[in-house]
């Protein structure tokens, strides 16, 4: 179903960047109809198995080319039967006389990286796949990761500061945490273009969920967590855990990403993934992980950002004038970084 959406775009976004636009193995034969920045997009997969990025709106009668068939590694709409390639140029014309518009479609480019695609979104030219995050671990084969995709109702930058914050864990999450966010040493800061939020614990209990993913129940642990995000909306977890005293490199470690793609001003589609190097191969630690992990996102998680984002009312973020506590300092930075990001992409535009 595609999002009811405006005749011009009503938010306000950085453009030239990567964002998540899927998991690459969720993209198969079947095309994805998708709305990413309020503008329609549809992904497909070409004969090579290559991956692409189109307009999502067939210039013939408007209809959703992601909802169609991939047909001799042509996106066919599902309306009229026109064909596109990957370059945006209609292909194959099924009416009399055959003859092929010279329309084209906007093409997107498409980076297939980490287990992940990505899309840009501004200027094609400026599109360098170095400077997608690295996210390397999702697809080496010493990590085991569970994964997810929903779209979730609110703005994207809330979601950014419910992982940046990771004190709310504490009244949120109580089967995955324990009291070491709200407790523990924090520490925020900006390198560059990135936010970093630091969060370290010594010689606690952890939580029951995770003491027993970890085999710990009832044992002190030196706790770890760092959370670095990069804009406009892709964010690193790296939790640790190991006996007091174990050097911090030597601590379990279970990495995490959390993706926010913007769909409107109203909805965010979220990917998320975490990972661990033990209990490879186990089906049943695999399936209770990913119970685990997904309920605390889906049912814990977005419920209340979707709530606080119906109190907002479309209200500007930082007009509602909210209180800033300790544990802001990670969510404060990346939205003033974002912010100063957006207007000087927007500079050049003024000057014409």
């Amino acid at each position: 179903m595609v999002p009811k959406l405006t005749s011009t775009a009503v938010g306000t976004y950085l453009r030239d960047c990567w964002y998540v636009a899927g998991w690459a193995a969720d993209l198969g034969t079947e095309p994805q109809q998708r709305v990413f920045l309020e503008e329609p997009i549809a992904l497909f997969r070409d004969e090579s198995g290559k991956a692409n990025a189109v307009s999502g709106r067939c210039p013939h009668r408007f209809a959703p080319l992601g909802q169609g068939k991939v047909m001799e590694g042509a996106l066919m709409c599902p309306y009229h039967g026109l064909r596109f390639d990957g370059t945006g140029a209609c292909v194959h014309n099924p009416h009399p006389g055959g003859q092929l518009p010279e329309n084209r479609l906007r093409v997107y480019p498409l980076a297939e990286r980490h287990a992940l695609l990505w899309i840009w979104m501004g200027d094609a030219s400026s599109a360098d796949p170095a400077l997608i995050p690295d996210f390397s671990w999702l697809s080496n084969s010493r990590w085991e990761a569970v994964r997810g995709a929903t779209l979730a109702e609110g703005h994207y930058e809330l979601y950014s500061d419910n992982i940046l914050d990771l004190s709310h864990a504490n009244f949120v999450h109580p089967a995955l945490v324990s009291a070491a966010f709200t407790e523990g040493d924090r520490k925020f800061w900006q390198d560059g273009e990135t936010v970093h939020a630091e969060y370290i614990r010594l010689d606690d209990y952890l939580s029951e969920g995770i003491g027993g993913m970890l085999g710990r129940i009832g044992q002190k642990q030196d706790f770890y967590g760092w959370v670095v995000w990069h804009a406009p909306a892709v964010l690193y977890f790296d939790f640790r855990a190991g006996p007091p005293g174990t050097p911090r490199e030597d601590c379990t470690l279970l990495p995490s990403i959390h993706a926010f793609t913007p769909e409107t001003p109203d909805t965010t589609h979220y990917f998320w993934a975490t990972a661990r190097d033990f209990a490879l191969g186990d089906a049943e630690f695999t399936a209770g992980m990913h119970a685990a992990l997904e309920f605390a996102f889906e049912q814990e998680d977005m419920p209340l950002i979707r709530d606080s984002h119906r109190l907002m009312r479309g209200a500007d973020f930082w007009d509602l004038q909210p209180l800033v506590l300790g544990g802001d300092g990670g969510g404060v930075r990346a939205r003033r970084m974002l912010q100063r990001l957006i207007t000087r992409e927007k500079l050049p535009q003024a000057a014409e």
